[in-house]
């Protein structure tokens, strides 16, 4: 019973430490915008004031949107950085028009109330899949308490359990291996009789 226990503990010491390397890694690979992005896809969470830029998707979702603006063709639905308040944020729309300059830079016209202009540099992609609640999570661990309780906390305690586990063997080692060495008495009275 003991070895298993064992082997749980160990497991349940591995699941953490993926689980925090998983957030880790989201906290670090935020790009210029403030976004978390891993390779081409950008994870955005929806929150309170998500919801204003893209009323299609709901409270605590998860928006996973492919950064590949290359092939994005005029009445494409995109994504893209804006500012609002001194901040970047994530808003849609449809593109009205493309043009391109000949050093290849260009611009998208959108269809939007206010015929907004970006430049190609600032869209996200166009292809997207949305999660549900696993945004509202994310932010949570993502947040500097929900960092601290579910991610700081569960590393030091195996930190701190490994730390007994060798003062442990240390201590007791030395002792287990005394008994493995002392012949015990059933063995002692073996020799005698062989004698």
């Amino acid at each position: 019973m003991k070895n298993v226990l064992k082997g749980l503990w160990g497991f349940v010491e591995v699941i953490i430490i993926i689980y925090v390397i998983c957030i880790t890694a989201f906290l670090l690979c935020k790009n210029n915008y403030g976004f978390t992005q891993i390779g081409d896809m950008t994870f955005i969470t929806i929150d309170e004031e998500a919801i204003n830029y893209l009323p299609e998707a709901k409270e605590n979702d998860l928006l996973l949107v492919r950064a590949d603006s290359s092939d994005i063709e005029v009445g494409d639905k995109i994504y893209y950085y804006d500012t609002e308040n001194s901040m970047y944020v994530v808003k849609s729309a449809h593109v009205k028009t493309i043009q391109t300059s000949d050093s290849g830079m260009g611009v998208y016209t959108l269809d939007d109330s206010e015929e907004s202009t970006i430049a190609t540099t600032r869209a996200i992609g166009k292809y997207s899949t949305t999660y549900k609640t696993i945004g509202g999570i994310l932010d949570i661990l993502q947040s500097r308490l929900g960092f601290l309780l579910l991610v700081i906390l569960p590393i030091l305690l195996i930190f701190m359990y490994q730390i007994y586990a060798l003062i442990v063997v240390i201590k007791y080692g030395d002792e287990e291996e005394k008994k493995e060495v002392t012949p015990s008495n059933q063995d002692k009275k073996e020799n005698i009789e062989l004698l």
